[in-house]
């Protein structure tokens, strides 16, 4: 089997045959290309492992953050800034 066209339920989910199903495992990873999306077999993730990368990793920052001044603050904090 190549292709198979199947319908888009009410909260955008798709079911896959199981002929095209088999080998593809618990996870999924969709692309657009310039040809239309493309379905390929994800890797399998334990939970506890991704959450310990998460929160062993360091943050990703952007530039050097602003400290506001006890003024600014108070305006932020009335909601008036």
């Amino acid at each position: 089997m190549d292709s198979v066209t199947v319908k888009l339920d009410s909260k955008g989910r798709v079911r896959i045959p199981p002929e095209l199903r088999e080998g593809l495992g618990g996870t999924v990873v969709l692309a657009r290309t310039g040809k239309g999306i493309l379905l390929t077999p994800g890797q399998s993730m334990d939970f506890l492992d991704e959450f310990r990368r998460i929160i062993t990793s360091e943050p990703r920052r952007i530039g050097v953050p602003e400290n506001p001044s006890p003024r600014e603050m108070k305006g932020i904090w009335k909601g008036t800034s």
